[in-house]
């Protein structure tokens, strides 16, 4: 039986943990936390932060795992690369080439070198002046270099708001720098695709929808699939091409994230790994191509079949996909719909939840006041859009009071 060390043990990558079950392998799963949901299909679950290399080194020794894998979460992959890396095994990335689709400073300066259109951008450090924003115009996004789901991301009106929010956005980070970045007013555009041989095949090109909630920037409530933005197709595999070329991916899953704006297309993100959006669950349904089958098979030195891609596009995908990122108001849960009435409604294929009833929800400042995620099928766009109404006619979450604390919201 092989055995695969996954890592990150969330409901992004519980699938992972379960697919490997259904096809006999052993699991060893790394998750800081003392219950996380896919360690209940696991074999063995160490509880060991995925951003420790180190440790993570040698958990993979003492198990003898025969590969690695991470899916649905940035850092890790690079944690991933290093596993494998130092045991020998099979490995989509290099160190290298995973630091640089893990730090946006490396990534930044790929994108400047290869000549891929990003926004203007300086990195500062503490004690920074207003001076060193000159030439970027307001307002401004601050980043942390190193982090990810939205934390530590603001949008500020002014340079002094920036160099005081520095040690704010530096809390989330193991760096010394952060990423400023002039705002690009724009629609956000995720693709996701596999990458063999060097050659990219693009599997899905979706919005990313966001919440608007200054100062907090790009927190994601939801993903739609086939874009709205499909018109666009030409202009967006050309880049996508480009971006694979540039950090020199040879092997596995891509997801790079797009802005499209009055200036046109320019990259904010790139990423090599599934998405965190359920990608897993959708990109077979939309493409017929099993990408977590795929990520698995690779992870143990098994190249995955791509004949069933041929003659596919993501202008025409099997279908349209939702994948609603559930938010609420901040408070209390008192009860939260069942996740058995939601599975039971048109076109549910999958729900998760990660809040419970007696939970107190933060206020949403990032990704981890998600309280959970359900992703609907559907024939075409008209369906897809009924079905998603009919979730939210069925959704409840209330507080003690009796409140609704839901925050509905349309793909």
């Amino acid at each position: 039986m092989p055995k695969i060390m996954i890592l990150g043990g969330g409901n992004c990558q519980l699938s992972a943990a379960i697919r490997c079950r259904e096809l006999g392998i052993s699991t060893v799963l790394i998750d800081y936390t003392a219950q996380p949901p896919a360690a209940a299909y696991a074999d063995c679950h160490e509880q060991i932060s995925t951003f420790d290399a180190t440790a993570c080194i040698e958990a993979a020794r003492r198990h003898r795992i025969d590969g690695v894998l991470t899916l649905g979460t940035d850092q890790p992959v690079y944690t991933a690369a290093l596993v494998a890396d130092a045991l020998g095994l099979p490995a989509p990335l290099p160190p290298q080439t995973a630091y640089a689709v893990t730090n946006k400073q490396q990534m930044k300066a790929i994108f400047d070198t290869a000549g891929i259109p990003s926004a203007p951008h300086r990195f500062l450090q503490r004690g920074a002046t207003a001076a060193e924003l000159a030439g970027l115009r307001p307002p401004f996004v601050i980043k942390p270099v190193d982090s990810q789901g939205q934390r530590g991301i603001a949008l500020l009106p002014t340079a002094a708001d920036v160099l005081a929010h520095i040690d704010t956005t530096l809390s989330f980070s193991r760096s010394d720098s952060v990423l400023v970045e002039e705002y690009y007013p724009n629609a956000e555009l995720t693709i996701s695709g596999w990458v063999q041989n060097g050659q990219l095949h693009l599997l899905s090109v979706t919005d990313r929808l966001s919440h608007h909630l200054p100062p907090s920037i790009g927190v994601c409530y939801g993903h739609r699939c086939p874009s709205r933005h499909i018109a666009h197709y030409m202009e967006i595999e050309a880049l996508s091409r480009r971006i694979t070329t540039a950090f020199e991916i040879q092997e596995g899953p891509v997801y790079y994230q797009l802005l499209l704006g009055s200036e046109g297309l320019i990259v904010n993100e790139v990423a090599a790994r599934i998405g965190g959006a359920f990608e897993d669950i959708f990109i077979p349904a939309v493409s017929g191509f099993a990408i977590l089958d795929a990520l698995i098979w690779q992870s143990l030195g098994t190249a995955p079949d791509l004949q069933g891609l041929v003659g596919y596009s993501p202008q025409q995908p099997h279908g349209a996909a939702g994948v609603l990122l559930l938010f609420c108001r901040s408070g209390r849960i008192r009860s939260i719909t069942p996740l058995a009435e939601l599975l039971a409604l048109p076109g549910v294929v999958a729900a998760g939840y990660q809040y419970q009833a007696g939970d107190l929800v933060p206020e949403i400042r990032d990704a981890t006041a998600r309280i959970g995620h359900c992703v609907i099928l559907a024939a075409d766009g008209a369906e897809l859009d009924a079905r998603v109404a009919a979730f939210w006619q069925h959704f409840s979450i209330r507080n003690p009071a009796g409140e609704e604390l839901a925050l509905p919201c349309s793909l």
